[in-house]
């Protein structure tokens, strides 16, 4: 898999998309994403192993590996899902089986605020807009 855009680069290698991202949604000094500049990135990111092993083995997403889903996939999968109602797993299998403008699309459709259009975040359900909280369905 290619990533040849923006948006498409914003899909880190382990199927969070950094556009949904709190860090990235912050007005004051937002997240840049996982594959640019570290200059404004948590601390966490700065030092993820995710994203380091997907460099050294020359995959795009984890789910190209053919050691995937590995013990640190499955361990950030189902933090995101107890967590979050969010699984990377099935990010990354929506990814490889409808193709990634599908994906994409889906995203911009499903978070997405009702009350002002804004943007909502994968971790709180809330808009980065006009901060209204929504209950949001995972991705299915």
């Amino acid at each position: 898999m290619e990533l040849s855009t923006n948006e498409e680069r914003m899909i880190a290698p382990c199927g969070v998309n950094c556009t949904y991202c709190y860090s990235h949604l912050k007005k004051k000094k937002p997240c840049p994403g996982c594959r640019s500049e570290d200059v404004g990135k948590p601390g966490h990111c700065l030092v993820c192993k995710i994203k380091t092993c997907a460099q050294d083995v020359g995959v795009v997403v984890c789910s190209d590996c053919s050691r995937y889903p590995c013990t640190l996939i499955k361990r950030l999968d189902k933090s995101y899902r107890t967590r979050y109602n969010e699984s990377l797993v099935l990010n990354m299998k929506v990814i490889h089986e409808k193709g990634l403008a599908y994906y994409l699309d889906f995203e911009k459709r499903r978070l997405r605020c009702p009350a002002c259009g804004g943007v909502l975040s994968i971790h709180y359900k809330q808009c980065a807009s006009c901060g209204t909280t929504v209950a949001v369905p995972g991705l299915e």
